[in-house]
């Protein structure tokens, strides 16, 4: 597996990977109809928006056939909350190469990234009903944020879990 900063050329393979994942974490969260009708096109077209912009840190992985099987993504934290200056704002999988690892190596590329960036602390948002937020907490993560958010039409919990220290993640991975 390499994971490696990622540029312009991997919007089809991010938004492969963004949709396919949406629609295998999100099963029994979000609604059917919506998971099934996330559109190709709009999440390249987000993606190739997002890479633009200066202070992202996005990285992918890329199986050894050089295909995409995940990303992820992070930079200033996006409320304006004053005491908190970095998050990680997606880590999403394909999920046949899901529990192999590779979740901490990208994650530890997005956070040295932050540091560089000379982010002191950090939170990752995720919705509370998310299968992957005891990864989050293996991490050291603890929640110190919760907020309601409108999805697909309906009403769900956020959870921030968040790193006082931005290193303390580091001691985890």
């Amino acid at each position: 597996m390499n994971i490696r900063k990622a540029t312009e050329n991997d919007v089809n393979g991010i938004a492969h990977v963004h949709i396919n994942s949406w629609q295998t974490t999100y099963t029994g969260i979000l609604p059917n109809q919506y998971l099934s009708s996330l559109n190709i096109e709009a999440r390249k077209k987000n993606w190739k928006r997002n890479l633009k912009m200066l202070h992202s840190a996005t990285f992918v992985a890329e199986n050894a056939k050089g295909e995409i099987i995940g990303f992820a993504a992070g930079g200033p934290e996006q409320t304006h909350e004053p005491l908190i200056q970095g998050e990680v704002y997606a880590i999403y999988i394909l999920k046949e190469y899901q529990r192999q690892g590779l979740g901490r190596k990208m994650i530890k590329a997005v956070i040295h990234e932050l540091m560089k960036m000379e982010h002191k602390n950090l939170i990752i948002w995720a919705l509370k009903d998310n299968p992957s937020c005891g990864f989050y907490k293996a991490l050291g993560g603890r929640v110190i944020a919760e907020k309601t958010v409108k999805m697909a039409g309906i009403k769900l919990i956020e959870v921030g879990y968040g790193w006082e220290d931005i290193q303390d993640i580091l001691l985890h991975l």
